[in-house]
């Protein structure tokens, strides 16, 4: 992100350890870019977080990803240019298997009151 030339950036972090998304939080308003004139401005000016970690319900981090794309999406509405990250989209993946797990014992279940 400190080398992006997008005007904004939208960082998802998605089942991360409660002690690397804090690490994240920590170490981002510290980063710096320079400008073409010179100038040193925080990376945070221009960075959205979505903050999920993998004690948070799996609903929560299933949707992370849906709501980092809904916002890179509206600044791309509104013409900016738009980087988005997401870390991890392999623990996104187990979020979705674990929904997908549970709407197919929920399935199963109503079949015995039918």
């Amino acid at each position: 992100m400190q080398y992006s030339n997008s005007d904004t950036v939208v960082y998802v972090g998605c089942g991360e350890r409660g002690n690397e998304m804090a690490e994240v939080l920590m170490d981002f308003p510290q980063l710096t870019r320079t400008l073409p004139d010179g100038r040193e401005e925080s990376v945070m000016k221009r960075t959205t977080l979505v903050a999920n970690t993998s004690n948070m319900p799996v609903a929560a981090r299933e949707a992370s990803i849906y709501t980092g794309i809904t916002i890179a999406e509206y600044f791309r509405d509104m013409g900016y240019n738009v980087s988005m990250m997401a870390d991890s989209t392999s623990r996104w993946a187990e979020a979705l298997r674990e929904i997908s797990d549970v709407c197919v014992v929920l399935k199963n279940i109503s079949r015995l009151f039918d």
